[in-house]
């Protein structure tokens, strides 16, 4: 993917955040705004090192007003220079691309999630999660089965698939065909956004594989994820397709006017 190609797909973004009909603070508007922030990045990044590829050539001339700021250029030029510095910067825009763009993802879902589930939908969800738990408490008391099933709303983790599932399923047929195929790949952006962001590549769980065009992902217990495959911008099309699939969710929620974003519009992409 060239340059302008990174560029065009910018434009194209601000483009569909400019053309969206929900209200600015709307959590799925908002979804755009910081989606778009973590594919400018990258764009900025890319861009940066085009640059420093063109200081190291001397292809850039400083002005006398700016001339201090050589020995900056200099620093940045050395990014192309040696390979170990290159790996590690397009490395770095890989793992910013993906968790910024996940991040944004699962925030979305889970603030969807939040304002649309009803109390008593929130604690059968939690029942099953706990399903042992409360077939063991059971027998108690009606108080303290209360006290109990209370602490666990409050403090249950209710996974992101769990969200997603909610939301699809509140409306009949409203996600495509794709939706088994969509939920892999979510679970797979999962697997690969935990291991780059909070264990430097380090896995643990059970066996996992996942082929993403010709890019073969592979997560073995108590090992460094793999990667096999010759496209340099896979990252940036897995998240690509984050979008498309955060797309095919809000088709389930057509019927929500308006859902609120906690915060004051800070998130929103300025077009």
């Amino acid at each position: 993917m060239t340059l302008d190609e990174l560029l065009a797909l910018t434009e194209n973004i601000k483009v569909e955040i400019s053309e969206l009909e929900w209200h600015e603070d709307d959590v799925r508007h908002s979804f755009f705004g910081l989606y778009y922030s973590g594919i400018y990045d990258f764009y900025i990044g890319k861009t940066t090192f085009r640059l420093a590829e063109y200081l190291g050539q001397g292809k850039v001339a400083f002005t006398q007003d700016i001339y201090d700021f050589n020995p900056h250029a200099k620093r940045l030029y050395e990014i192309q220079e040696h390979p170990m510095l290159s790996a590690g910067f397009h490395n770095d825009l890989n793992r910013n691309v993906t968790f910024g763009t996940w991040t944004a993802f699962e925030f979305s879902i889970s603030l969807i999630f939040d304002y649309l589930v009803t109390d008593h939908e929130y604690e059968s969800i939690v029942k099953k999660l706990n399903a042992k738990l409360v077939k063991a408490i059971s027998s108690l008391e009606e108080s303290s089965k209360t006290l109990i099933l209370d602490i666990l709303k409050k403090s249950s983790f209710v996974p992101l698939f769990r969200k997603l599932n909610f939301i699809v399923k509140r409306i009949a047929n409203c996600y495509p065909d794709t939706l088994k195929e969509d939920r892999e790949f979510v679970e797979f952006v999962g697997k690969l956004r935990n291991c780059m962001i909070h264990s430097n590549g380090y896995y643990r769980g059970n066996y996992f594989k996942y082929e993403f065009g010709e890019t073969i992902f592979e997560f073995e217990d108590k090992q460094i994820f793999s990667q096999v495959g010759t496209n340099q911008f896979v990252y940036l099309e897995i998240a690509i397709k984050l979008k498309d699939i955060f797309r095919k969710i809000c088709n389930c929620t057509n019927d929500i006017e308006n859902i609120p974003y906690p915060e004051d519009g800070q998130n929103i992409a300025k077009t």
